[in-house]
């Protein structure tokens, strides 16, 4: 099926019932067309728009074509008559600063999203509904968060005939801080470097600002995105203290710190090293160092042991150590004493 449309050739102009913008309803379509004079040129620019609210399906795939003179017609058009609308998918939350995010997303159906004439957002806070906003485009920037609000993010798309499609899923946002991190761990990896790594507190289910982390100890501060980072140039036989600091585009989270020792040897013989955690004193690690005394037929083991989860059950428990796996001897009552220092 073709729709035609005409208008008349008045020398290098085209002329539109009086140069006035014409209606033409043609078999349900409602089509507009503007003239646009261009004094410096040959030619004039001619725009038309078709819509119709109830365009019978059989005209899917159909093109309207346009003519100047009534016998030469270029096709113009070709009439696409999209289904009702879908959701949108992949939507993504980049924080501008601590008051303003940028939402991003896509149309499922690709190849039909110029049939999508705006979304409407929803704006939902601590359970609340407190506002909508109109987007034209597949994003928007919503500003004046409140940090320490738990927000959450609706979006519907309206196509060019009303109909609304399904709403996205609930996109729960918090909007604060960074929380503190726990399960602090580490090990050492030679006699001048050690790994540390721990777990951010967060809820699987929902979305937060990105988060990277400021690790400092002695002179060397170390920035990264990673829950894990590897310090080098550390002096054998030293304790340190490690800082760790999670910060996002609000601000930045709970200072916490946790104190690590760096051997120049192996003390103990064990499958990790410097290092082992023992299945009796569970999460307490021994950090060892071995300090030689060339006059004495014995040498001296000097050892301690640190623990954010240790449970209180294992106070007073007995760490039996050996040389050789076979001899233990028992060298150190555990005594649970409290938490991990915090500095604010």
């Amino acid at each position: 099926m073709q729709l035609r449309v005409a208008w008349n050739i008045n020398g290098l102009n085209r002329v539109l019932n009086n140069y006035v913008t014409v209606r033409h309803n043609v078999n349900g379509f409602t089509i507009r067309i503007t003239k646009i004079n261009n004094a410096t040129n040959a030619t004039s620019t001619i725009i038309s728009t078709a819509s119709s609210k109830s365009d019978p399906l059989h005209h899917h795939g159909s093109a309207i074509n346009c003519s100047g003179d009534l016998v030469s017609y270029s096709n113009a058009l070709t009439v696409h008559i999209a289904g009702v609308p879908v959701s949108v998918i992949n939507i993504t939350i980049i924080p501008i600063n601590n008051n303003t995010v940028l939402m991003n997303w896509y149309y499922e159906k690709n190849d039909e999203v110029h049939c999508i004439q705006y979304y409407n957002i929803t704006i939902i806070s601590d359970d609340n509904i407190n506002g909508h906003m109109i987007s034209n485009e597949s994003s928007a920037t919503i500003p004046s968060l409140i940090i320490g609000t738990n927000y959450s993010f609706i979006i519907i798309p309206i196509d060019t005939i009303a109909r609304e499609g399904p709403p996205s899923s609930l996109i729960q946002y918090i909007w604060n801080v960074p929380a503190q991190v726990v399960n602090i761990s580490w090990d050492q990896i030679s006699t001048d470097s050690i790994t540390i790594w721990w777990n951010i507190n967060e809820d699987a289910t929902l979305h937060y600002p990105p988060v990277h982390y400021i690790v400092s100890v002695h002179n060397i501060t170390i920035n990264t995105t990673d829950t894990n980072v590897t310090i080098n140039g550390l002096y054998p036989n030293n304790e340190y203290t490690v800082y760790i600091k999670p910060v996002n585009a609000i601000g930045e989270g709970q200072l916490i710190s946790v104190s690590v020792t760096e051997s120049s040897s192996d003390a103990i013989t064990s499958n990790s090293n410097n290092r082992s955690t023992l299945a009796s004193i569970s999460q307490t690690i021994i950090d060892n160092t071995l300090i030689n005394n060339p006059t004495n037929a014995t040498s001296t083991i000097i050892s301690t042991a640190s623990s954010k989860s240790d449970p209180l059950h294992h106070h007073g428990s007995a760490i039996n150590c050996s040389g050789d796996l076979v001899s233990y001897s028992n060298t150190l009552t555990v005594h649970i004493s409290g938490k991990i220092h915090h500095e604010p």
